[in-house]
């Protein structure tokens, strides 16, 4: 849960962790990567924790992946420099 209010903390504000400053140099993707990365991350340890029956489980456990896979890719991005 943290994750995705640094996430939405970074969107709104610009606002990075001190010890990120020195290498994000794009704030939108690293915020969008922290939600989305927090977001799968909550997707995977509520299906640990409630343990759906039948489909429920196997499409839960896709989107969380999907969403981790996701922010971790934006969160790659957001430490490139920016091409134009």
């Amino acid at each position: 849960m943290a994750l995705v209010w640094g996430g939405v903390a970074g969107l709104r504000t610009g606002w990075l962790h001190p010890w990120e400053r020195a290498g994000v140099l794009r704030p939108v993707p690293h915020g969008l990567g922290l939600v989305f990365t927090g977001s799968g991350l909550l997707c995977l340890t509520g299906v640990l924790t409630f343990i759906p029956v039948g489909d429920v489980l196997v499409y839960l456990l896709t989107i969380g992946a999907c969403l981790f896979l996701t922010g971790t890719f934006l969160l790659g991005v957001s430490r490139l420099p920016d091409c134009g």
